[in-house]
């Protein structure tokens, strides 16, 4: 089936992409979903269930042109993942913001230039748990479907207005350098050599342990997100890590007065605690 989808997406020669991730940023998260429409086609395609094949399949389609929204930061991630920038993207966003859209996120976007109204509420939910929703599927799916016609109205709102408005015709012809720049940007992504917990626990002079035990804690609160323990990235934040580095707990009950959850309470608790026994 997979194989049947890519000779369709390399027959359009053009497909719109766009992706779902778990919750722990830019740095840590993993691919959830991959979404991809050409022509009059969307394929949902699950990462979790096929792992061993999301980099081959980006690597093939690399070769062919990406429409996305907002790509910057998904770009991030599938180099970061998979070491895989396009070769040629067009990015609706950037494109709206050429032509003086103020607010050019997907939602108003479709709303003003395809006349449909996209329910957000599915947005920041939980892509890591299976099954998805059936409203989930609904998102992801209408979210890559409208990438396609969105360019068409874009493009021909710009060939309208580009000889009649000068700002807007330099905005145009500044755009393809700009997409260059951030497929370089991503081309050139490297990760932080420390997260800004680490950092501000070092700059603080607290000395290893509490460099050990603010590291230790953010790979608990990274694995544990990318596993689709959503608590986990609510509750283990940066000021409840920093504070707890500063301020090491006494005891086991100390600790748990710091987790208002009672249910990741319940589950995390031990695991927590040994962090501060065992650095």
């Amino acid at each position: 089936m997979l194989a049947d989808a890519l000779s369709a997406m390399f027959e359009a020669n053009l497909i719109s992409i766009d992706a779902e991730f778990s919750l722990t940023g830019t740095h840590h998260c993993v691919l959830a979903l991959l979404q991809i429409a050409a022509r009059e086609n969307v394929w949902l395609i699950d990462p979790l269930a096929i792992p061993h094949l999301i980099r081959p399949l980006l690597s093939a389609l690399a070769e062919i042109p990406w429409i996305a929204h907002d790509f910057s930061g998904d770009g991030v991630v599938f180099k970061r993942l998979y070491g895989i920038v396009p070769k040629s993207l067009m990015d609706t966003m950037m494109l709206a913001k050429a032509l003086g859209y103020a607010q050019p996120g997907l939602k108003t976007m479709a709303r003003l230039k395809l006349g449909i109204d996209i329910p957000k509420k599915e947005q920041d939910s939980n892509w890591m748990l299976r099954p998805l929703r059936e409203s989930q599927l609904q998102y992801a799916a209408r979210d890559a479907s409208l990438l396609l016609p969105l360019l068409r109205e874009l493009t021909f709102e710009a060939s309208l207005r580009q000889a009649v408005e000068p700002d807007i015709d330099r905005a145009l012809k500044q755009l393809p350098l700009s997409l260059e720049q951030m497929l370089m940007r991503i081309h050139n992504y490297a990760p932080p050599s420390e997260p800004l917990v680490v950092e501000k626990i070092r700059t603080m002079g607290l000395g290893p342990t509490a460099m050990a035990r603010a590291k230790r804690l953010l790979d608990l609160r990274h694995s544990w997100g990318n596993q689709g323990d959503v608590a986990a990235v609510m509750e283990l934040g940066n000021r409840w890590i920093t504070d707890r580095v500063i301020h090491p707990p006494k005891n086991k009950i100390a600790l748990e007065k710091t987790i208002p959850n009672p249910r990741f309470r319940k589950k995390r608790l031990d695991s927590l605690w040994k962090v501060f026994t065992e650095t």
